[in-house]
């Protein structure tokens, strides 16, 4: 069975995973690593070879920046050395659900937490094992209500007059309004998932670029550039958003019905918290909550827009209105902006090297010496939290990267190293894997760098 991605491409559904257990690699990496002392380099992509890149179950299912590939994830949650009694895996910045998903088809329990209720939301939808003849019903009743409906309730969407014209705003309005009236909770989260894919996909945002911005074409493009441009704003006014619509929510269902063929029994992600900082679990009842293993990819400082990118969808779902997303962004750690009204220079210890690097980044820009100097506390917050909520022999996984700011080199690697181990845990693995487009290859701001590799840190505890 054939169906598309969310960029409309043709693809073909991957069959099993053949490896059952990755301990044995595992294992040889870190007698490697206790051999040479140096983190060892790897291309995840070739050591976890029978994982393959493109359209697999539901990892597709909506757009996000600076994905964190599924062979990391699968590699260290396939690894049953990991885990002594309970498979549980969490992921306190899960972004949109990659590390979940794999837990929860590897027969995990993912949990999850991010400040991020789009990321939430997508991750959620991402591992629920729905019925698909349900959900194929359940598009047939949409449509025929959106072609019944000849108004909706207005959403406020921020810049909308750069994004919409008023025509194709009123008519993905009356989608929503037909998806919003969907009676179950899960279903409904489901096309409202789809109904995101499909605003995004109409707006006059440039899609090659994370955060909205005007697609147009421009003297400095090439020709081939430019052309592509003109075709997307063609199809942008000649496409139906309800055909778009349908076409999106139908590669959706079989994306499901493809993670449902491979493990129809697999647990959806639990939401524990919406602060790395505090995963107390209040959710589930417990302060006492405690996992064996950890795998995350924690954000850059001001390395990734992650509330711009997600603005459109934000407002369109109700989970934030236009006048709150600063509030939200606020939220969450590596954000990249400090009103002047809120910039106190943040307290609390940082490593010597550290504050000396802060330091240095404060004497070029002020601006940027705030944000560097609160990422790095907040993130210490959060590897403390980790920390404490990993088990007694648990492990924690990290990737992350290293960049510059103001031409001062921010080594976010070593920090990690630095927490961790001063809180009692043990430097088990150290690897380098090689960024390719993942979306962190270009600049985020005038003083920040190009991410071009990152290393995976494994920790016990």
């Amino acid at each position: 069975m054939k169906f598309e991605d969310d960029e409309g491409k043709v693809v073909v559904p991957k069959t099993k995973s053949l490896i059952k257990d990755s301990s044995e690699i595992y294992r040889d990496l870190i007698a490697k690593f206790r051999a040479s002392g140096l983190p060892l380099e790897v291309d995840f992509r070739t050591l976890v070879e029978w994982v393959k890149l493109g359209d697999q179950y539901t990892h597709q299912i909506h757009t996000y920046p600076a994905k964190l590939i599924p062979h990391i994830a699968n590699f260290f949650v396939k690894a049953s050395t990991l885990f002594k009694n309970e498979k549980a895996v969490l992921d306190p910045f899960c972004g949109s659900g990659t590390v979940a998903l794999e837990a929860s088809l590897a027969g995990c329990t993912p949990y999850v937490s991010d400040s991020n209720p789009l990321a939430l939301l997508i991750t959620k939808v991402k591992t629920t094992n729905y019925d698909v003849q349900e959900l194929s019903e359940e598009l047939q009743a949409i449509t025929y209500r959106c072609k019944r409906y000849r108004s909706a309730p207005e959403i406020a969407i921020v810049n909308s007059n750069l994004w919409y014209s008023a025509e194709r705003k009123k008519a993905l309005e009356i989608i929503l309004r037909a998806v919003m009236e969907v009676k179950g909770n899960e279903i409904r989260d489901f096309f409202r998932v789809c109904f995101s894919v499909t605003a995004k996909r109409f707006s006059n945002a440039d899609p090659a670029i994370s955060v909205p911005v005007r697609l147009k074409t421009r003297e400095r493009f090439s020709d081939a550039t430019n052309n592509k441009i003109i075709s997307k704003l063609k199809w942008l006014e000649e496409s139906s958003p309800l055909q778009e619509f349908v076409r999106i929510s139908l590669a959706n269902i079989e994306r499901v019905a493809s993670a449902n063929r491979f493990n129809s029994d697999r647990a959806s992600a639990s939401i524990i918290s919406r602060d790395a900082r505090r995963l107390a679990c209040d959710s589930l009842g417990t302060k006492n909550f405690q996992v064996p293993l950890i795998v995350t990819s924690p954000p850059y400082g001001s390395a990734q827009k992650y509330i711009r990118s997600s603005s459109i969808s934000l407002n369109w779902l109700g989970l934030i209105e236009p006048d709150k997303l600063t509030v939200l962004e606020d939220q969450s750690i590596g954000r990249e902006h400090a009103p002047k009204f809120r910039r106190v220079m943040p307290q609390g210890e940082l490593p010597d090297s550290y504050e000396d690097v802060v330091g240095k980044i404060k004497a070029k820009n002020e601006l940027r010496g705030f944000i560097t100097r609160q990422y790095l506390l907040e993130m210490k917050d959060a590897l403390a939290e980790m920390a404490r909520v990993t088990s007694e022999n648990g492990h924690i996984v990290i990737v992350t990267g290293n960049n510059q700011v103001c031409n001062e080199t921010l080594r976010n690697d070593e920090f990690i190293v630095t927490i961790l181990t001063s809180l009692g845990l043990n430097l088990e693995l150290s690897l380098i894997d090689h960024i390719k487009s993942r979306g962190l290859m270009t600049k985020r701001n005038r003083t920040a760098s190009v991410i071009s590799r990152e290393s995976v840190l494994v920790f016990s505890k």
